[in-house]
């Protein structure tokens, strides 16, 4: 039996267009093959020399050197950021085929860019300006195999693989950006600013009766309102009308343990690609396509989720824009006692338990629903309180250009005060490498003292729009920070100090700052 048996198919949007020239290869091939990279890009070009609205640009450069095509969707027209925050419009972002054998979203997305682009006065772009990268991971895409996803149900002439050109998987690059492509994606994050971000993907795991499976931002230690409107208000209102107009039934992203008790998310860890875009104070969505249902559902889902994601960002768009304003705003004040960031996480429970569309056994033949312990959110294990600013020590320049190229503000900075200082305890390394680092974790104590800052200092201030951030990337003791992806090893030793140090409050400076 589908998991999408019940779904309403004349309910799912407009036909595809009678000239065959602009049918996608998901739907020229009868869902049988996706699209290779050329493919792509010959058919956004045929959409755009139709189109009065539609403007193509590039996101960035793959390693192997394909430009990563960049959809601006906008009426009137725009072509740039600060052309788009003049129009005063909520900014929707959509990325698909970060891993490249996950196509729903690849596919999904150019049919919704035929549609916006060459239907008249279309009413998602009343209020906003849609800005989609339908092949983000251009080198992988071209890696085509039948056998890169086993058990996926299609396409049946193949599909690229999981990770980029270098062997990374992008979707575990948010912190240490080693991948060409994950630094545009981050670059485009500072320079867009988005209000919002979907990430389309595939996945297997339990089996269920979800053709589609969703997740907010993880990591709790981002600005809370955003995260919160996300869990608690978009998705629930998008999951239900996505069902009382297709059929198609979707939930929060999970996997049953052993008893099917327990129903539990992923990781909040920034290495991916929705914990790192909430913890810089920005909207974003998880779309996991369910591997088991057919290519064409998988697609068809994928596109009438992310459009319900469109049609509540145009009607409820002054509010993104508040919450977002809200999560993203900038105070040099000194922080208050009780602000606090996390830097270690573990699952935790939703108050309620949750009730799961599953099977009777995994041969998926006769429906049971499951009332489970939904473990879908994070809490603190570990914080620290946020200080005023951090200094860097001179000689960390790899650490400057990291900080920078996640669009922390960084400015330098030569004077004395009091700070907090770490000692480092111990270091100790992961037995085995993950995507080529052996993690680090560091036992640390603190201690205020007073140090003198020589010239080639640099000063990182908290109170900036991603200031929390800063903090995640810089304690030591972060789990996912940069210490832990050993850009800190060559500056660190036991029994040393640790080169970042705390700035409780302007005040501790000794005078003003240069």
């Amino acid at each position: 039996m589908s998991c999408a048996a019940v779904v309403c198919l004349a309910c799912l949007g407009a036909a595809p267009p009678p000239d065959g020239d602009l049918l996608t290869v998901a739907e020229s091939s009868g869902w049988m093959a996706t699209a290779t990279y050329d493919e792509v890009m010959e058919l956004l070009r045929r959409i755009d020399g139709r189109s009065r609205i539609m403007r193509i640009r590039e996101l960035g450069t793959s390693v192997e050197g394909r430009p990563i095509p960049l959809v601006i969707l906008a009426d009137p027209p725009v072509e740039t950021p600060a052309e788009a925050r003049r129009q005063g419009k909520t900014i929707v972002f959509a990325l698909g085929n970060i891993h490249a054998g996950e196509v729903c979203g690849k596919e999904a997305l150019l049919m919704l860019t035929r549609e916006l682009a060459l239907e008249a006065d279309h009413p998602l772009l009343d209020n906003l300006v849609i800005v989609f990268a339908p092949i983000y991971n251009a080198d992988g895409n071209e890696r085509f195999s039948p056998d890169n996803r086993p058990g996926q149900i299609g396409p049946a002439a193949g599909m690229g693989e999981r990770p980029n050109a270098q062997g990374l998987d992008l979707n575990r690059d948010h912190v240490k950006l080693e991948s060409p492509e994950t630094r545009a994606l981050v670059r485009f994050l500072t320079e867009w600013d988005p209000h919002l971000t979907i990430d389309t993907h595939t996945t297997n795991g339990s089996r269920h009766r979800y053709t589609l499976t969703y997740a907010a931002p993880l990591n709790p230690s981002g600005p809370s309102e955003p995260i919160a409107f996300v869990r608690d208000t978009m998705l629930p209102a998008i999951s239900r009308r996505l069902r009382e107009r297709t059929g198609y039934e979707t939930f929060f992203y999970g996997n049953f343990d052993e008893n099917r008790s327990v129903w539990r998310t992923y990781s909040a860890l920034p290495r991916f690609g929705g914990p790192y875009r909430g913890l810089r104070g920005q909207m974003s969505i998880l779309s996991e396509a369910y591997a088991y249902a057919s290519y064409e559902d998988r697609v068809l889902v994928t596109r009438e989720f992310v459009r319900e994601a469109l049609r509540f960002a145009t009607e409820q768009s002054a509010v993104i824009q508040a919450t977002a304003r809200r999560g993203r705003r900038s105070d040099d004040a000194d922080p208050p006692p009780d602000d606090t960031v996390g830097i270690r996480h573990r699952v935790a429970a939703f108050s309620e338990p949750a009730t799961i569309l599953g099977w009777a056994t995994d041969t998926a033949e006769t429906p049971q629903d499951y009332t489970v312990v939904h473990l879908g959110r994070f809490e603190p294990t570990e914080s620290v309180r946020r200080p005023w600013a951090y200094v860097l020590r001179p000689g960390l320049d790899n650490v400057i250009d990291k900080l920078r190229q996640h669009g922390v503000e960084v400015e330098p900075f030569q004077a004395a005060g009091h700070v907090e200082a770490y000692r480092v305890q111990s270091i100790s390394h992961a037995e085995k490498p993950f995507q080529g680092h052996r993690l680090a974790t560091l036992l640390v104590t603190a201690e205020v003292k007073h140090v003198e800052f020589a010239e080639g200092s640099h000063l990182v201030r908290t109170g900036q729009p991603l200031g929390r951030l800063a903090v995640y990337l810089l304690e030591p003791r972060s789990e996912d920070g940069l210490a832990a992806w050993n850009f800190l090893d060559g500056h660190v030793e036991p029994g040393g100090e640790y080169p970042v140090y705390r700035l409780r409050s302007h005040k501790d400076l000794d005078g003003v700052l240069p």
